[in-house]
C-alpha cells in the first residue's frame, strides 16, 4: 500500500467519523413525542402574595431567590446547636490476655478480659465473635483479635515479672 492509498483511506475514514458524529449530535437517536399538556386551573400554582414594596429586604425574605422552591427553609438556623460539640466516639476496650489453653494447637482457647459489655474474663476460640471483635488467631504466646479499625496482639499478662 502506498502512502497515497494510505493517506486516502485515512481520509475517508476520518469523514465518516466526522458524518457519524455530527449524525449523533445533530439529531436524536429516537423520536419523542411530547403529549400536549392539558392546564387547568387546578394545576397551576398559587401566586404568592405580594409583601408591601417599603422595604427590599421583605421582597428578598418573601421570595427566597437561593432557593428552589422560593421559600424560607424549614429548618431555623440555630448558631448554638452548631458550637455543641458531637458525641465522642465509644472508646476502644483495654483487653488483657489472662491466659492460653494450647492443647497442642488443635484447639486452642483464650481466656481475654476487658472485652465491652461483659464482667470479668471471657474464653474464646479462633474464629469466635464477640460484640464488634473477632478472634483472628490465637498462638502460643499471643492472641490477635480484630476491631472496627484496631488489631490487637494480646500477650499473656506476666505479674511476676
Amino acid at each position: 500500500m502506498t502512502s497515497t492509498q494510505l493517506n486516502a483511506s485515512l481520509i475517508i475514514a476520518a469523514s465518516a467519523g466526522l458524518a457519524l458524529g455530527v449524525r449523533l449530535a445533530a439529531w436524536p437517536l429516537v423520536r419523542v413525542s411530547v403529549p400536549e399538556g392539558v392546564v387547568t386551573p387546578a394545576t397551576l400554582p398559587a401566586a404568592m402574595p405580594v409583601p408591601p414594596g417599603d422595604s427590599l429586604a421583605t421582597v428578598i425574605v418573601a421570595r427566597d431567590p437561593l432557593r428552589v422552591t422560593r421559600r424560607p427553609a424549614p429548618v431555623i438556623y440555630d448558631p448554638v446547636r452548631l458550637a455543641q460539640p458531637a458525641t465522642p466516639p465509644a472508646a476502644k476496650p483495654q483487653l488483657a490476655l489472662a491466659g492460653i489453653v494450647w492443647e497442642g494447637g488443635a484447639n486452642a482457647t483464650a481466656l481475654v478480659e476487658g472485652i465491652t459489655g461483659i464482667e470479668g474474663p471471657r474464653v474464646v476460640r479462633k474464629g469466635e465473635v464477640v460484640g464488634d471483635l473477632r478472634v483472628k488467631d490465637i498462638r502460643r504466646d499471643r492472641v490477635v483479635i480484630v476491631g472496627r479499625d484496631t488489631v490487637w496482639t494480646l500477650t499473656v499478662r506476666e505479674p511476676w515479672k
